[in-house]
């Protein structure tokens, strides 16, 4: 789907050269404008709040408060912004912290240029996205009762509990059918 406005992104990395890197990459796309760039989670979170932007592609490792902390601050002072998370850890604790301080998409810095375009069109356009190198496993977890996270209640028992049929129906929806 097009998006019609030009979409205003913030990146930030502690790297450099993946800001700049990232920078020159979306500069290339038609619709996505870098309004700003931010070297830690702190700069992140100032960034978000002064700069509005409809995106942020976030690591999660960076100094003065990490990426998970950085989110839940700009969920808490700008919660209609969407956040990408953009990292080379694939491990299942910051995938699941990840996403429970409100990110809506997790992307590795090893996955394609295609790969992280389809992520940041898919997130504005307000879904969540999670790499396929990291699906099958999120969805294992979830669906095995995995210790995705330490304190995740396993999904199996409760209130909440899904049937048979709706962990077959998530399986299909994680391996891309509709």
């Amino acid at each position: 789907p097009a998006m019609s406005s030009i979409k205003r992104i913030l990146i930030a990395d502690d790297h450099g050269i993946m800001r700049d890197g990232l920078n020159a990459l979306l500069a290339q796309e038609q619709n996505l404008e870098v309004v700003g760039l931010a070297s830690n989670g702190r700069e992140a979170i100032r960034a978000a709040e002064l700069l509005r932007p409809d995106l942020i592609i976030m690591d999660v490792s960076m100094p003065l408060t990490n990426g998970q902390e950085a989110v839940a601050h700009i969920m808490k002072r700008t919660p209609d912004v969407r956040v990408l998370i953009l990292t080379f850890h694939s491990d299942d604790n910051n995938i699941y912290h990840a996403l429970r301080s409100g990110a809506d998409g997790y992307v590795l810095k090893d996955d394609s240029r295609t790969e992280l375009l389809t992520a940041i069109r898919v997130v504005l356009s307000g879904k969540s996205y999670l790499s396929p190198a990291i699906c099958d496993r999120v969805v294992s977890g979830y669906l095995g009762g995995g210790k995705v996270g330490a304190e995740q209640q396993r999904p199996d028992s409760g209130p909440g509990a899904l049937t048979t049929r709706e962990r077959e129906i998530l399986k299909l929806v994680a391996e891309g059918h509709r």
